[in-house]
């Protein structure tokens, strides 16, 4: 199974680069959390990066085993999730088992995701929401890239209807808190 870690969003609402940010409860960034919980299930790891935050992201893993940083491909560069997934794909000739992961929840488990790792094609979600960008799949790049070419980029499509994936349903809303601006409250700093 392989990795990806979402992170090259732009941040806009955000404010600052996600990825490379690091909450005051937290002992690294975004993407590092993300790479050390995949790393524990995944047989490789790729981190998605933007064009803003690839050099750092380089520097940061180019001592670590097993991961590896990567870049939207032409011609889906900037595409959101499905340009990091795309991109994966090219490094394979055969399709492969995903495991996906965005930097903007820094809250998952390792449970939550060996979970998700145990169920084929599937995303994770809670009673109010779905969450795509946790998701675990096969796929290859002709699949993703017949897909890109219809000019869809909705990764909740992709996911549901062109790859089938079920809802792995988790109570624990708490664990999928989607941070969005750099602000943290004390309530969710202890969770």
């Amino acid at each position: 199974m392989i990795g990806i870690v979402l992170a090259g969003g732009t941040s806009s609402r955000f404010g600052t680069d996600k990825a490379l940010y690091r909450f005051p409860n937290q002992q690294v960034n975004n993407a590092q959390l993300a790479v050390d919980k995949l790393i524990t299930i995944c047989d490789t790891v790729l981190v998605s990066a933007n064009q803003q935050n690839f050099a750092e992201l380089t520097r940061q893993f180019s001592a670590s085993s097993g991961v590896n940083v990567i870049s939207d491909q032409p011609p889906f560069e900037q595409c959101g999730p499905l340009s990091a997934i795309y991109a994966a794909t090219c490094l394979f000739e055969k399709p492969n088992d995903y495991l996906t992961l965005a930097v903007d929840y820094p809250l998952i488990s390792t449970e939550v995701l060996a979970t998700i790792a145990n169920h084929g094609n599937c995303y994770a979600a809670t009673p109010d929401a779905d969450h795509y960008t946790l998701a675990h799949f096969t796929v290859d790049q002709q699949t993703i890239k017949d897909f890109l070419l219809l000019d869809d980029y909705r990764l909740s499509y992709f996911i549901t209807e062109v790859k089938n994936c079920d809802p792995v349903s988790f109570s624990n809303a708490a664990l999928f808190i989607n941070y969005n601006t750099p602000e943290v409250n004390e309530h969710e700093k202890q969770k």
